[in-house]
């Protein structure tokens, strides 16, 4: 699953003058080089990684409104402060999502479980050798989970024992309805 071509020209739409202002307040690259259509994933990062740093970066983008979004799409971004970074195993990949299970237990209910849907591919047609480990930052977007464009994948091989305690912990989230499937108060800026 992945977010439908006008989910992500909206996303594209909200996602680059956001870095844009990031960096222009931080100034951590070359300011041409935050061009779109040329846009290296390594300079993005930069300036992501300091974006999310500081949510104070967030208030002032949608205080000042530099890019003139609308309410909407103002409010997708004040609702990226519900974001989830970290590292996660992605166990599987199913018609609605992809599951990833979080690195980091949340007590006797085992680790956190979520469904995350690709941007403008599936995840399953970047991440294919399952299961795999990746760093990335979840964000909530129209009532979904998708990231923030930008992931790490690890070159790691995992044995059975792990394998199988994955698959366990998915489906105990599965059988208790406990797969995270929204983050924070996204599902109201939905646009459709």
């Amino acid at each position: 699953m992945q977010l439908t071509p006008p989910q992500v020209n909206r996303f594209y739409g909200i996602w680059f003058p956001l870095l844009r202002f990031v960096n222009q307040k931080r100034k951590v690259i070359d300011e041409t080089l935050l061009r779109t259509e040329s846009l290296n994933p390594n300079d993005a990062a930069v300036v992501r990684n300091s974006l999310w740093s500081d949510d104070r970066l967030l208030e002032d983008f949608v205080c000042e409104n530099p890019a003139a979004l609308s309410d909407a799409d103002l409010a997708v971004v004040k609702s990226w402060r519900f974001r989830v970074s970290g590292t996660f195993l992605v166990v599987k990949h199913l018609k609605k999502y992809s599951v990833l299970v979080s690195g980091e237990s949340s007590g006797s209910e085992g680790p956190k479980v979520y469904g995350v849907v690709g941007l403008n591919c599936p995840l399953e047609d970047i991440l294919f050798d399952l299961p795999c480990m990746i760093k990335a930052t979840l964000i909530p977007f129209e009532g979904t989970i998708t990231y923030d464009s930008l992931f790490t994948s690890y070159p790691i091989i995992l044995g059975r024992n792990i394998t199988g305690t994955l698959n366990r912990d998915y489906q105990r989230a599965k059988k208790r309805g406990t797969i995270i499937e929204s983050l924070g108060r996204a599902d109201l800026a939905i646009v459709r």
